[in-house]
């Protein structure tokens, strides 16, 4: 067989493989090679950058996280006892002070009641003398007066 009769010249059959075919085949890898060096490798090495940059992120947020809800559970816990500590101390000071109210209280109205007392026994004393001294003149009074009012009626 001939070289050039063979890949060049086409005998126009099915499956007639001719120099083209080889010669596509081998500028596609060419050009495959040369896109995948030149285009994709610096963005492949860009996207791994970033994966990297992403999970260390991820995992370093993850583990603040952690930290974070710790330190959260245990400000919620001290603040928890802090109020419940609060609430025994109010109630402690307010029954303190309601007893110790009840007893001033207490000691005002034996003392209101000895002062009634006292004021009630003079007022008794002061009434009585004064109903005394007071009787005659409140009989002139009644007197004058009745006598001016049937003396008007006639």
């Amino acid at each position: 067989m001939n070289f050039p009769v063979t890949f060049f010249i086409n005998a126009s059959g099915l499956f007639d493989f001719d120099l083209t075919f080889p010669s596509e085949a081998l500028l596609f890898l060419i050009l495959a090679g040369i896109t995948t060096s030149v285009f994709l490798t610096p963005i492949g090495k860009q996207m791994e950058e970033r994966a990297e940059f992403i999970n260390y992120t991820l995992r370093k947020s993850t583990i603040l996280l952690a930290f974070g809800y710790e330190k959260l559970t245990l400000c919620v816990s001290l603040l928890t006892e802090e109020m419940d500590e609060m609430t025994r101390q109010v109630n402690l000071i307010r029954n303190y002070t309601t007893l110790k109210l009840e007893e001033e209280i207490a000691v005002v109205q034996r003392h209101n009641i000895r002062i009634l007392t006292g004021l009630k026994g003079d007022l008794a004393v002061k009434s009585a003398c004064l109903f005394l001294t007071i009787s005659p003149d409140v009989g002139l009074l009644t007197d004058d007066f009745f006598t001016k009012k049937f003396q008007s009626n006639q």
